[in-house]
């Protein structure tokens, strides 16, 4: 049975980053990331699916090890002002990127999907699908958001973060729904792909430089949140969060589609898809030979889940809206961590974002540094 100081569970952006945190906090822990699929894979997938060309996050939110990382390497690296868009020099994806595989290379990874996660005296038991078992005092969730949210009655639709989802070629009269920054990313996609597409969006598409008020990017911002009660912070979170919004570039590509006409928007609630039709909630039926979901990811873990396994085997709940009150540790319970959107409730309205990883990598490094300073 391998042994383990840490593991983290997930090598998507936020799992990669943590880990390089805690092994720079402590070189000589034994640390492992755990994913079936090579490091990020998930991130690229989503993110060609949709066409991101830029990142929402400022500049100072990225993967590297210091504020001014990402300024530093594209300089360094040649890339032009064309990859720093506007006054929050916000990252292209390329950018992005080439800065991540650049400072996150180099850690150990194993090739298998987490099973199942149990306590064993004072460490966990890692059950792997090859059958294995891998113990280490410390274990970080990082597995990302859950499965694509279906609305009610589109459950047998297609969804834009379904691992085997391709745009394909035109022909199809499509409509694309969800008003947030991905389904007008994929409408784009689309449009320019030579696609027929309407865009179905609940609410008049909104723009906004983030998703979430940028004061909780900052200590002085988080203060008042982490000073509140458990159980007033779902509700600041939701005040906190904009979701539906669009950043400036985005809205500004798709007004541009729509006022040439390439691209139509439809204001409306679909609530039912059949028979090459989309029924709304007012009575319209629309001609649809496809349809796309847009519309994200569920807020509460999959009842397959291995956060959801966690949850019923510690006896935690979330707050139902999928986020799991943690110690300042952002643990369950001593040595099980969570880190992303679950850990909101600590973390703030940024958890799941670029901002959360590096608040959750500050987080654990300082428990490997205070570990190292009582072993020594």
């Amino acid at each position: 049975m391998a042994r383990y100081d840490w593991l983290v569970i997930g090598a998507g952006p936020q799992g990669r980053f943590v880990a390089t945190a805690v092994r720079a906090a402590d070189p000589s822990l034994a640390l492992a990331l755990v994913d079936p699929e090579p490091p990020m894979q998930a991130w690229h997938r989503r993110a060609a699916a949709t066409g991101m060309r830029y990142l929402r996050s400022s500049n100072a939110h990225h993967l590297g090890r210091h504020r001014r990382s990402l300024l530093h390497f594209s300089q360094s690296a040649g890339y032009d002002a064309r990859h720093l868009l506007g006054y929050y020099k916000r990252p292209s994806l390329a950018l992005f990127n080439a800065l991540a595989e650049a400072e996150l290379a180099g850690m150990h990874q194993i090739h298998q999907r987490a099973l199942r996660v149990t306590p064993d005296s004072d460490a966990w038991q890692v059950v792997l699908d090859n059958g294995t078992t891998t113990t280490a005092r410390h274990v970080v969730l990082v597995t990302g958001p859950e499965q694509p949210y279906r609305p009610p009655g589109l459950g047998a639709c297609e969804h834009v973060f379904d691992t085997d989802f391709h745009l394909g070629a035109p022909g199809r009269a499509t409509v694309i729904v969800g008003g947030g920054i991905t389904g007008a990313q994929l409408a784009l996609r689309a449009c320019e792909a030579g696609h027929r597409v309407a865009w179905l969006t609940r609410h008049t598409p909104q723009a906004c430089d983030f998703d979430s008020e940028p004061r909780y990017a900052g200590p002085l911002g988080m203060r008042p949140f982490l000073d509140a009660p458990v159980a007033r912070r779902t509700g600041l979170l939701a005040q906190a969060r904009r979701p539906g919004t669009l950043p400036p570039d985005v809205h500004a590509d798709i007004t541009a589609r729509l006022a040439a006409g390439a691209l139509d928007w439809i204001h409306g609630e679909p609530v039912a898809c059949d028979d090459d039709t989309l029924r709304l909630a007012d009575g319209r039926v629309l001609a649809a030979e496809r349809v796309i979901l847009a519309t994200g990811f569920e807020s509460e873990p999959g009842v397959d889940s291995l956060l959801a396994q966690v949850l019923a085997d510690t006896g935690a709940q979330t707050d139902g809206q999928g986020h799991v009150p943690l110690d300042a540790d952002l643990q369950i319970t001593a040595g099980l961590h969570v880190v992303g959107r679950a850990a909101s409730l600590s973390l703030g309205p940024m958890a799941g974002n670029i901002k959360g990883a590096r608040w959750a990598g500050e987080c654990l490094a300082a428990v490997a540094r205070n570990e190292l300073a009582e072993r020594v």
